[in-house]
């Protein structure tokens, strides 16, 4: 038998299996990631300040075992809007797109280099998304309400992460899951990780593999 992983409390969610499936269209995820990685590093967006800094597109995707839980979050819940805050190079997302059924992804990405990128990449998974080139903030309202599932994965710093949960806060359905990537990667996101779990907004938590902290949201 699969041990499963509890969360506290009253929540629909109540066990995540350890071991995953396999995400839908997995190998074919798989080998566009691969081939994205030839092109090399490319340059971060200016908001960054680092104009010198380069990343490759394995240096900033999830691994396949944290795509295999986006899709199993999304099969389990059957969204009608995932959103998800940094495209990077479209993996995740076309880890979301896989096992959409009837919804819709929105995917925010500040780079328009890399926009481009995962706009090609998340479209040989399903023409059912919108790729959107600014930041969250400035465009939410290029989004419906409510949220189904969010992924927070822009930019790892205390203010910017609160800043997008107070945005995405009243804008979830209710039962909504918010994941946020990277919640040990500095002092600020552990901040951050903490004051967001104990919000009175949120039923229960888990964290998967000491980086993903997922959050489900009160029922009413």
């Amino acid at each position: 038998m699969i041990a499963p992983v509890k969360l506290w409390g009253r929540s629909r969610l109540a066990r995540i299996p350890r071991r995953l499936p396999a995400s839908p269209r997995k190998s074919e995820i798989e080998s566009m990631a691969l081939s994205t990685n030839t092109i090399g590093a490319q340059p971060l967006a200016p908001v960054y300040g680092l104009p010198e800094d380069r990343f490759s597109p394995d240096d900033v995707r999830s691994p396949s075992s944290q795509g295999d839980l986006y899709a199993y979050l999304v099969a389990e819940r059957d969204p009608e809007v995932v959103v998800e805050f940094g495209s990077a190079f479209g993996v995740s997302g076309m880890y979301f797109a896989a096992a959409l059924n009837r919804g819709r992804l929105y995917s925010f990405e500040i780079n328009p280099d890399w926009a481009d990128i995962a706009e090609r990449n998340i479209s040989t998974i399903t023409d059912r998304f919108s790729l959107i080139r600014g930041a969250f903030e400035d465009r939410v309202d290029d989004i419906p309400a409510p949220i189904d599932i969010a992924l927070v994965d822009g930019i790892h710093d205390y203010d910017f992460v609160m800043r997008q949960w107070e945005i995405l806060r009243p804008r979830m359905s209710p039962g909504g899951l918010v994941l946020f990537d990277d919640i040990t990667y500095c002092a600020g996101m552990r901040k951050a990780w903490r004051e967001i779990r104990s919000d009175r907004a949120v039923a229960d938590s888990v964290a998967r593999w000491h980086r993903l902290g997922i959050v489900e949201l009160q029922a009413a």
